[in-house]
C-alpha cells in the first residue's frame, strides 16, 4: 500500500509525468491553448491537489474560468480521494517500520523471522492481487476506469466529455500509463518484500541446518 500510495503521490504531482502526457496527447491542441498556457494550468491544478483550498481556482484568458463548474466539483472529490490515499501509503509505510524497529530492537530471531515471513506472505499476495488487476485493466481498461470511479465517488460528477477541460487535458489514454505506472510500482514494492523476507528466511534455515 505504502508503494503504490508514493506511486499515486508521484503520479499526481510529478511535473515531467504531466507534461510528458500533454506532449504525448497534445493538450495544446485539444485545448486550443499554447504549450506554456497549459504547462502553467497543469501547475496549478497539481498545486491545488496538495494544498489546503477547497475549490480549484484556475484562470485563463485574462479573468476566465478555466473548468466548468461541475469539473471543479469533481476535482473536490479527486483531492479528497488523494488525501485519503496519501494518508493511507502513511500508515502502512508506518507500521511496517514499526514492526521491522521492534524486530531490530528486540534481536530476536524469531520477530525477525516473523517479519521476514510476513514481508514473504505480503509481497506474494501484492504480486498476485496487483498483477490480476492488471490483467484486468488492459482486457478492459475503459470498463475497469467506470467500475473505479462508481466505487470511489458518491456522484455522476466524474462523467465528463471530450468538451470538458480534464478531458482534453487527461484523456483516458493518460490514466491508463499512469494506472500501469501505479501497478509496476505495486509490484516493484511487493517483488521487494517477497526475495527479501525469501533470502533471511533461506539463510536462516541454513544457519539452523
Amino acid at each position: 500500500m505504502a508503494a503504490i500510495s508514493g506511486a499515486v503521490r508521484f503520479a499526481t504531482t510529478s511535473t515531467w509525468w504531466w507534461e510528458r502526457g500533454f506532449e504525448r496527447f497534445d493538450a495544446a491542441g485539444r485545448t486550443g491553448l499554447g504549450e506554456a498556457e497549459v504547462r502553467r494550468i497543469g501547475a496549478e491544478v497539481r498545486e491545488y491537489l496538495v494544498d489546503d483550498q477547497e475549490r480549484l481556482g484556475v484562470r485563463y484568458g485574462g479573468d476566465l474560468p478555466f473548468f466548468s463548474e461541475r469539473e471543479v466539483q469533481h476535482m473536490v472529490d479527486v483531492k479528497v480521494l488523494m488525501e485519503r490515499t496519501w494518508i493511507a501509503g502513511l500508515a502502512a509505510g508506518a507500521v511496517l517500520a514499526a514492526i521491522l524497529a521492534g524486530a531490530v530492537l528486540l534481536r530476536r530471531r524469531l520477530d525477525c523471522a516473523g517479519a521476514a515471513k510476513v514481508a514473504v506472505i505480503g509481497g506474494g499476495l501484492g504480486v498476485v492481487i496487483i498483477a490480476g488487476l492488471a490483467v484486468v485493466a488492459a482486457a478492459g481498461f475503459d470498463d475497469a476506469f467506470r467500475q473505479f470511479h462508481l466505487l470511489f465517488f458518491t456522484n455522476d460528477l466524474w462523467q465528463l466529455t471530450s468538451r470538458d477541460r480534464l478531458i482534453q487535458l487527461f484523456p483516458q489514454r493518460f490514466f491508463f500509463e499512469t494506472t500501469l505506472l501505479i501497478g509496476g510500482a505495486g509490484i516493484g514494492a511487493s517483488l521487494l518484500c517477497l526475495v527479501v523476507g525469501g533470502a533471511y528466511l533461506r539463510r536462516e534455515r541454513r544457519g539452523v541446518s
